[in-house]
């Protein structure tokens, strides 16, 4: 695509945004939902001892963990807490990175449509732990923290990171990739932008004086 298309670019995105944002989310995301708790849950429970195992019902994912959570505080009420994430809380920028590509249309289109969609997938299950782990850190009560033995710092870190990473990153990560995919693509389009038009009375008073 030429820099100088990029208009069409921005209207060709969104449309591709509002095209396939529905298909991912009620058809793909199930599916894509696979390999992202597959990471998440393989990772934490090589890191935890307290995690038992993990499940996956369609786009989301429990971990099942031997923590001890009172369920109504005042009642006595206690189980083992099981975090719940979904995966399409963190997998919609995988959504704008199809969009954008398919707009741009740089070269090797279909190898960087599948070498994306891996590293975005790979985004969304660190999503998903991060989830998960402040499900467990922050939101479950010192009491949990406590049989956890993890420290307070661990516990701000992953707090900080959850929601760097759904608030920001999420939506960044994909428009970062893109760039990085798309070179040639913003290197035309800086270009273009860096080339100043000559100021309309410098063009008169060289007429004039012609």
């Amino acid at each position: 695509m030429r820099s100088n298309s990029l208009p069409l670019f921005l209207l060709l995105s969104v449309a591709g945004l509002l095209c396939l944002m529905p298909i991912w989310y009620f058809f793909l995301a199930p599916w894509l939902a696979a390999p992202v708790f597959y990471l998440a849950g393989e990772a934490v429970s090589n890191a935890f001892h307290w995690v038992v195992t993990y499940e996956r019902t369609g786009s989301k994912g429990t971990l099942l963990t031997s923590l001890q959570f009172i369920a109504e505080q005042g009642q006595g009420r206690t189980g083992k807490l099981a975090p719940v994430a979904d995966y399409r809380m963190h997998g919609y920028g995988l959504v704008m990175l199809w969009a954008m590509l398919l707009a741009s249309r740089p070269a090797a289109l279909w190898r960087k449509l599948f070498l994306g969609t891996g590293v975005m997938l790979f985004i969304a299950a660190s999503g998903v732990t991060l989830q998960w782990l402040n499900d467990i850190f922050n939101r479950s009560g010192p009491h949990v923290l406590a049989q956890t033995r993890a420290s307070a710092v661990l516990a701000e870190a992953v707090e900080f990171g959850f929601h760097f990473n759904l608030f920001v990153f999420t939506a960044l990560a994909p428009l970062l990739l893109w760039v990085v995919m798309n070179r040639a693509f913003v290197q035309a389009l800086w270009n273009d932008a860096i080339k100043a038009p000559a100021p309309a009375g410098q063009s008169d008073e060289t007429g004039q004086a012609d």
